[in-house]
């Protein structure tokens, strides 16, 4: 049987973390993606992300599987809001475990934490050009509510996705 569980990510996770948002990079650059950036994140980037406590880490069967931020707002990508919703960052799965369903199992554990802090929504984006990824979170319930250009992300636009829990 599949055991899998989220907890933040800590300093043990650093190396693993690392090469899978790498890997990440690789693959979305393949699909025409830049929304992360071309050269990719360094070890010393990931220790920061997780002392800050935004980052997360699903594992399974003990071994790390994929990663994700989940933060509580999100100015940067949907302005200022009441707190109504989480918001997802940086859903990456290591490689070879793609198809498994730990995507999934990431949202709905993340959609779990919105439902405990009594809010009503979880809100993710990606790049509006990326069909496939777009279509993917179509598929897992949510609706795209706007586009956003983010210009200091060069030409990129945020598809901004929402799924209500209530």
């Amino acid at each position: 049987m599949t055991t899998r569980t989220v907890h933040r990510a800590a300093t043990e996770h650093v190396t693993a973390l690392t090469h899978i948002l790498n890997h990440a990079i690789d693959y979305k650059l393949q699909q025409g993606d830049s929304a992360w950036g071309r050269s990719g994140w360094t070890e010393a980037g990931v220790q920061q992300s997780i002392n800050r406590g935004e980052m997360y880490v699903i594992e399974q069967d003990g071994l790390c599987a994929a990663t994700m931020s989940l933060s509580w707002q999100d100015e940067k990508y949907w302005g200022i809001q009441e707190p109504v919703a989480g918001y997802v960052h940086r859903l990456a799965v290591r490689d070879g475990y793609h198809g498994s369903g730990i995507g999934r199992f990431a949202i709905d554990w993340c959609l779990n934490q919105v439902i405990a802090r009594n809010r009503r929504a979880l809100r993710l984006d990606c790049d509006v050009k990326n069909a496939k990824l777009c279509a993917h979170y179509e598929s897992l319930g949510f609706v795209r509510v706007a586009t956003r250009p983010i210009p200091e992300l060069g030409n990129y636009v945020a598809s901004l996705y929402e799924k209500a829990v209530r």
